[in-house]
Protein backbone atom coordinates (compact mmCIF):
# COMPACT_ATOMS: atom_id res chain seq x y z
CA UNK A 1 0.00 0.00 0.00
CA UNK A 2 1.30 3.27 -0.56
CA UNK A 3 1.83 5.92 2.18
CA UNK A 4 -0.63 8.69 2.65
CA UNK A 5 -0.06 12.09 1.11
CA UNK A 6 1.17 14.79 3.47
CA UNK A 7 -0.49 17.40 1.28
CA UNK A 8 -3.93 16.11 1.27
CA UNK A 9 -3.68 14.67 5.14
CA UNK A 10 -2.92 18.17 5.90
CA UNK A 11 -5.58 19.85 3.82
CA UNK A 12 -8.23 17.65 5.55
CA UNK A 13 -6.60 17.99 9.01
CA UNK A 14 -4.75 20.44 9.51
CA UNK A 15 -6.53 23.35 8.23
CA UNK A 16 -7.99 25.97 10.89
CA UNK A 17 -8.36 26.51 13.97
CA UNK A 18 -4.72 24.10 13.50
CA UNK A 19 -1.74 25.75 14.14
CA UNK A 20 2.05 24.74 13.57
CA UNK A 21 5.08 25.82 15.91
CA UNK A 22 8.54 24.77 14.94
CA UNK A 23 10.22 24.33 18.39
CA UNK A 24 13.63 23.14 18.83
CA UNK A 25 13.62 22.66 15.40
CA UNK A 26 10.70 20.17 15.66
CA UNK A 27 7.15 21.34 13.56
CA UNK A 28 4.19 21.14 16.07
CA UNK A 29 0.85 20.97 14.85
CA UNK A 30 -1.63 22.29 18.10
CA UNK A 31 -4.71 24.12 18.61
CA UNK A 32 -5.15 26.87 20.31
CA UNK A 33 -8.83 27.72 21.46
CA UNK A 34 -11.36 29.07 23.32
CA UNK A 35 -10.09 31.81 26.97
CA UNK A 36 -10.49 31.04 30.51
CA UNK A 37 -8.34 28.59 32.82
CA UNK A 38 -6.47 26.75 30.68
CA UNK A 39 -6.57 22.98 30.05
CA UNK A 40 -3.40 21.17 28.21
CA UNK A 41 -4.91 17.91 26.53
CA UNK A 42 -2.83 14.89 25.67
CA UNK A 43 -4.23 11.98 23.23
CA UNK A 44 -3.01 8.66 23.08
CA UNK A 45 -1.24 5.85 21.19
CA UNK A 46 -1.94 6.25 17.65
CA UNK A 47 -4.33 8.70 18.05
CA UNK A 48 -4.66 12.54 16.87
CA UNK A 49 -5.64 16.10 18.48
CA UNK A 50 -8.97 15.26 16.89
CA UNK A 51 -9.45 12.85 19.37
CA UNK A 52 -10.35 15.76 21.96
CA UNK A 53 -12.86 17.43 19.08
CA UNK A 54 -15.71 15.76 21.68
CA UNK A 55 -14.14 17.89 24.71
CA UNK A 56 -13.64 20.89 23.26
CA UNK A 57 -17.18 21.15 22.47
CA UNK A 58 -18.34 20.52 25.35
CA UNK A 59 -16.34 22.64 27.66
CA UNK A 60 -14.97 25.12 24.87
CA UNK A 61 -16.89 27.79 26.43
CA UNK A 62 -15.48 27.58 29.89
CA UNK A 63 -11.85 27.21 29.05
CA UNK A 64 -8.50 28.11 26.93
CA UNK A 65 -7.66 24.33 25.38
CA UNK A 66 -4.73 23.66 23.59
CA UNK A 67 -4.05 20.35 22.45
CA UNK A 68 -1.09 19.13 20.24
CA UNK A 69 -0.21 15.62 17.93
CA UNK A 70 2.51 14.41 19.73
CA UNK A 71 5.77 12.93 18.30
CA UNK A 72 5.28 10.17 15.62
CA UNK A 73 1.77 11.13 15.51
CA UNK A 74 -0.76 13.14 13.52
CA UNK A 75 0.61 16.01 11.60
CA UNK A 76 3.63 16.97 13.79
CA UNK A 77 6.20 16.56 11.82
CA UNK A 78 9.61 14.30 12.34
CA UNK A 79 12.12 15.06 15.56
CA UNK A 80 14.85 17.44 14.29
CA UNK A 81 16.99 14.94 16.34
CA UNK A 82 15.06 11.71 15.47
CA UNK A 83 14.88 11.41 19.51
CA UNK A 84 10.84 10.07 20.17
CA UNK A 85 12.03 9.13 24.16
CA UNK A 86 9.89 10.52 26.66
CA UNK A 87 12.13 13.96 27.82
CA UNK A 88 12.13 14.66 24.50
CA UNK A 89 8.33 14.81 24.33
CA UNK A 90 8.29 16.96 27.67
CA UNK A 91 10.72 19.28 26.55
CA UNK A 92 8.99 19.60 23.28
CA UNK A 93 5.64 20.31 25.10
CA UNK A 94 7.17 22.81 27.65
CA UNK A 95 8.15 24.81 24.72
CA UNK A 96 4.86 24.72 22.96
CA UNK A 97 3.56 26.44 26.01
CA UNK A 98 6.07 28.61 26.68
CA UNK A 99 5.61 29.86 23.22
CA UNK A 100 2.16 30.27 24.09
CA UNK A 101 2.86 32.13 27.03
CA UNK A 102 0.92 29.52 29.40
CA UNK A 103 2.48 28.85 33.14
CA UNK A 104 -0.18 27.16 35.04
CA UNK A 105 -2.98 24.90 33.82
CA UNK A 106 -4.93 21.18 34.52
CA UNK A 107 -3.35 18.73 32.23
CA UNK A 108 -5.61 15.96 30.84
CA UNK A 109 -4.47 13.13 29.39
CA UNK A 110 -5.58 9.48 27.52
CA UNK A 111 -4.38 6.23 27.30
CA UNK A 112 -0.63 6.64 26.59
CA UNK A 113 -1.07 10.64 26.96
CA UNK A 114 -1.67 10.20 30.61
CA UNK A 115 1.38 8.14 30.95
CA UNK A 116 3.07 11.54 29.41
CA UNK A 117 0.96 13.51 31.76
CA UNK A 118 1.78 11.65 34.85
CA UNK A 119 5.90 12.12 33.95
CA UNK A 120 4.98 16.17 32.79
CA UNK A 121 3.03 16.48 36.61
CA UNK A 122 5.99 14.65 38.11
CA UNK A 123 8.94 16.88 36.00
CA UNK A 124 6.97 20.67 36.94
CA UNK A 125 4.75 20.25 39.68
CA UNK A 126 4.95 23.72 40.14
CA UNK A 127 3.17 24.05 36.27
CA UNK A 128 0.05 21.51 37.37
CA UNK A 129 -2.84 22.83 38.99
CA UNK A 130 -4.74 19.67 38.78
CA UNK A 131 -4.04 16.07 36.80
CA UNK A 132 -7.08 14.01 34.57
CA UNK A 133 -5.69 10.80 33.13
CA UNK A 134 -8.30 8.56 31.11
CA UNK A 135 -7.43 4.79 31.19
CA UNK A 136 -3.91 5.90 31.96
CA UNK A 137 -1.53 2.54 31.10
CA UNK A 138 0.86 2.01 34.37
CA UNK A 139 0.20 -1.68 34.39
CA UNK A 140 -0.22 -3.85 31.50
CA UNK A 141 -2.33 -7.05 31.75
CA UNK A 142 -0.17 -10.28 31.81
CA UNK A 143 -1.88 -11.58 28.75
CA UNK A 144 -3.39 -10.32 25.52
CA UNK A 145 -6.94 -10.25 24.81
CA UNK A 146 -7.45 -9.72 21.56
CA UNK A 147 -10.31 -11.58 19.66
CA UNK A 148 -8.95 -14.83 17.86
CA UNK A 149 -10.34 -12.88 14.43
CA UNK A 150 -8.69 -9.32 15.47
CA UNK A 151 -5.16 -11.26 15.72
CA UNK A 152 -5.42 -12.69 12.21
CA UNK A 153 -6.17 -9.41 10.59
CA UNK A 154 -2.78 -8.33 12.61
CA UNK A 155 -0.80 -11.20 11.03
CA UNK A 156 -1.85 -10.68 7.85
CA UNK A 157 -0.96 -7.16 7.40
CA UNK A 158 2.36 -7.24 9.40
CA UNK A 159 3.39 -10.76 8.06
CA UNK A 160 1.87 -10.98 4.04
CA UNK A 161 0.76 -7.08 3.12
CA UNK A 162 3.57 -5.73 4.87
CA UNK A 163 1.21 -2.16 5.79
CA UNK A 164 -1.19 -1.18 8.00
CA UNK A 165 -2.26 1.27 5.61
CA UNK A 166 -5.89 -0.31 5.00
CA UNK A 167 -9.69 0.70 6.88
CA UNK A 168 -9.42 -2.95 7.50
CA UNK A 169 -6.65 -2.72 9.82
CA UNK A 170 -7.81 0.70 11.50
CA UNK A 171 -11.41 -0.83 12.00
CA UNK A 172 -10.40 -3.88 13.56
CA UNK A 173 -7.93 -1.80 15.83
CA UNK A 174 -10.46 0.98 16.95
CA UNK A 175 -13.47 -1.56 17.53
CA UNK A 176 -11.38 -3.79 19.86
CA UNK A 177 -10.67 -1.02 22.16
CA UNK A 178 -14.18 0.46 21.97
CA UNK A 179 -16.77 -0.55 24.41
CA UNK A 180 -19.25 -0.47 21.66
CA UNK A 181 -17.41 -1.53 18.37
CA UNK A 182 -20.51 0.09 16.79
CA UNK A 183 -19.41 3.46 17.51
CA UNK A 184 -16.46 3.06 15.58
CA UNK A 185 -17.59 5.21 11.90
CA UNK A 186 -15.98 5.21 8.85
CA UNK A 187 -14.92 8.83 9.01
CA UNK A 188 -12.81 7.85 12.16
CA UNK A 189 -11.71 5.11 10.20
CA UNK A 190 -10.30 6.85 7.52
CA UNK A 191 -8.50 9.51 9.73
CA UNK A 192 -6.37 7.24 11.83
CA UNK A 193 -5.73 5.37 8.67
CA UNK A 194 -4.17 8.27 6.54
CA UNK A 195 -2.35 10.28 9.75
CA UNK A 196 -0.50 6.31 10.83
CA UNK A 197 -0.03 5.83 7.27
CA UNK A 198 2.05 9.08 6.29
CA UNK A 199 5.74 8.75 5.40
CA UNK A 200 8.07 7.22 7.95
CA UNK A 201 5.05 7.92 10.70
CA UNK A 202 5.41 4.00 11.54
CA UNK A 203 8.99 3.66 11.75
CA UNK A 204 8.79 6.68 13.80
CA UNK A 205 6.55 4.78 16.09
CA UNK A 206 8.36 2.42 16.28
CA UNK A 207 11.29 4.10 17.40
CA UNK A 208 9.12 5.76 20.35
CA UNK A 209 7.80 2.38 21.69
CA UNK A 210 11.47 1.33 21.96
CA UNK A 211 12.39 4.43 23.72
CA UNK A 212 9.46 3.84 25.94
CA UNK A 213 10.13 0.00 27.02
CA UNK A 214 14.20 1.23 27.32
CA UNK A 215 13.39 3.88 29.86
CA UNK A 216 11.82 1.27 31.66
CA UNK A 217 8.46 0.72 30.25
CA UNK A 218 5.37 0.89 32.64
CA UNK A 219 7.42 -0.01 35.94
CA UNK A 220 9.43 3.00 35.46
CA UNK A 221 5.44 5.22 35.10
CA UNK A 222 4.08 3.13 37.63
CA UNK A 223 6.58 4.44 39.82
CA UNK A 224 6.64 7.85 39.11
CA UNK A 225 3.29 8.09 39.64
CA UNK A 226 3.65 8.20 43.67
CA UNK A 227 5.60 11.38 43.13
CA UNK A 228 2.31 12.88 42.03
CA UNK A 229 1.54 15.63 44.39
CA UNK A 230 -1.01 17.57 41.88
CA UNK A 231 -5.20 16.72 42.91
CA UNK A 232 -5.92 13.60 40.15
CA UNK A 233 -8.97 12.61 38.71
CA UNK A 234 -8.60 8.54 36.78
CA UNK A 235 -11.32 7.72 34.36
CA UNK A 236 -11.90 4.10 33.65
CA UNK A 237 -14.02 2.19 30.79
CA UNK A 238 -15.31 -1.03 32.77
CA UNK A 239 -15.79 -2.81 29.18
CA UNK A 240 -12.03 -2.43 27.73
CA UNK A 241 -9.69 -5.32 26.68
CA UNK A 242 -6.73 -3.37 26.65
CA UNK A 243 -6.61 -2.43 30.58
CA UNK A 244 -9.29 -4.39 32.43
CA UNK A 245 -11.11 -3.67 35.39
CA UNK A 246 -9.36 -5.81 37.30
CA UNK A 247 -6.54 -3.40 37.03
CA UNK A 248 -7.10 -0.02 37.85
CA UNK A 249 -7.64 -0.33 41.51
CA UNK A 250 -3.44 -1.33 41.53
CA UNK A 251 -3.08 1.80 38.82
CA UNK A 252 -5.11 4.20 41.25
CA UNK A 253 -2.83 2.78 44.25
CA UNK A 254 0.40 4.34 42.22
CA UNK A 255 -0.76 7.59 43.48
CA UNK A 256 0.53 7.81 46.99
CA UNK A 257 0.73 11.43 47.53
CA UNK A 258 -2.09 12.94 45.88
CA UNK A 259 -5.73 12.58 46.23
CA UNK A 260 -7.12 10.66 43.86
CA UNK A 261 -11.08 10.63 42.28
CA UNK A 262 -11.86 7.39 40.34
CA UNK A 263 -14.78 7.22 37.90
CA UNK A 264 -15.60 4.11 36.59
CA UNK A 265 -17.87 3.49 33.16
CA UNK A 266 -18.90 0.52 33.12
CA UNK A 267 -20.29 0.28 29.19
CA UNK A 268 -17.06 2.01 28.01
CA UNK A 269 -13.85 0.59 26.86
CA UNK A 270 -10.26 1.88 26.37
CA UNK A 271 -11.22 4.95 24.16
CA UNK A 272 -13.34 6.87 26.41
CA UNK A 273 -13.29 10.36 25.09
CA UNK A 274 -14.17 9.27 22.09
CA UNK A 275 -16.72 7.17 22.71
CA UNK A 276 -19.02 9.07 25.19
CA UNK A 277 -17.48 12.80 25.13
CA UNK A 278 -20.07 14.19 27.08
CA UNK A 279 -20.41 12.36 30.10
CA UNK A 280 -16.29 11.97 30.45
CA UNK A 281 -16.17 15.87 29.60
CA UNK A 282 -18.53 17.15 32.41
CA UNK A 283 -17.41 14.23 34.42
CA UNK A 284 -14.32 16.19 34.83
CA UNK A 285 -15.62 19.37 34.84
CA UNK A 286 -17.34 18.53 37.84
CA UNK A 287 -13.86 17.58 39.08
CA UNK A 288 -11.85 20.62 37.91
CA UNK A 289 -14.41 23.16 39.55
CA UNK A 290 -15.47 20.83 42.18
CA UNK A 291 -12.30 20.49 44.59
CA UNK A 292 -10.11 17.76 44.85
CA UNK A 293 -12.52 15.28 45.42
CA UNK A 294 -14.78 16.22 42.54
CA UNK A 295 -18.64 16.90 42.95
CA UNK A 296 -19.75 13.63 44.40
CA UNK A 297 -19.28 11.98 47.97
CA UNK A 298 -17.79 8.99 49.45
CA UNK A 299 -18.64 5.51 47.70
CA UNK A 300 -18.83 1.66 48.53
CA UNK A 301 -16.04 -0.75 47.27
CA UNK A 302 -14.32 0.86 44.24
CA UNK A 303 -12.03 -2.18 43.69
CA UNK A 304 -14.64 -5.01 44.35
CA UNK A 305 -17.42 -3.69 43.02
CA UNK A 306 -16.67 -0.27 41.13
CA UNK A 307 -20.99 0.34 41.46
CA UNK A 308 -21.70 2.80 44.77
CA UNK A 309 -22.41 5.77 44.24
CA UNK A 310 -23.68 8.33 40.82
CA UNK A 311 -21.72 10.05 38.37
CA UNK A 312 -22.06 13.28 37.29
CA UNK A 313 -23.50 12.27 33.87
CA UNK A 314 -25.81 9.34 32.96
CA UNK A 315 -24.55 6.34 33.07
CA UNK A 316 -21.73 6.39 34.97
CA UNK A 317 -20.82 4.81 37.97
CA UNK A 318 -18.68 7.41 40.26
CA UNK A 319 -17.15 6.33 43.08
CA UNK A 320 -15.14 9.27 45.14
CA UNK A 321 -12.29 7.62 47.27
CA UNK A 322 -9.17 9.46 49.09
CA UNK A 323 -5.70 7.36 48.01
CA UNK A 324 -5.80 5.61 50.95
CA UNK A 325 -9.19 4.03 50.63
CA UNK A 326 -8.12 2.92 47.22
CA UNK A 327 -4.86 1.61 48.17
CA UNK A 328 -6.62 -0.35 51.02
CA UNK A 329 -9.62 -2.10 48.79
CA UNK A 330 -6.69 -3.03 46.70
CA UNK A 331 -5.04 -5.70 48.99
Amino acid sequence: MLDADPAAARALYGAPPSQFLDVDGTRLHYRDQGQGPVLVLLHGSRGNLQQWDGWVHELGGRFRIVRVDSLAHGLTGRDAHDDYGAQRRLLLLNGLLAMLHIDRFTLVGTSSGATEAVRYAVAYPERVEKLLLSTVPLRLPAQSRTARLDTLIFWLHDKVLGTTATNLFWRTFLRGIFGDARKVGPELVQRYRILNSLPGQQQRYRQRIAAWRGDGGPERDYALAARVTAPTLIQWGGAGPVLPRELFCDISAAFKGAQVRVIVYPALGHMLVLEDPVSTAHDALAFIEGGAGGAGGEGGDTCAAATAGASASAGAAAVSRSLASVAASSR
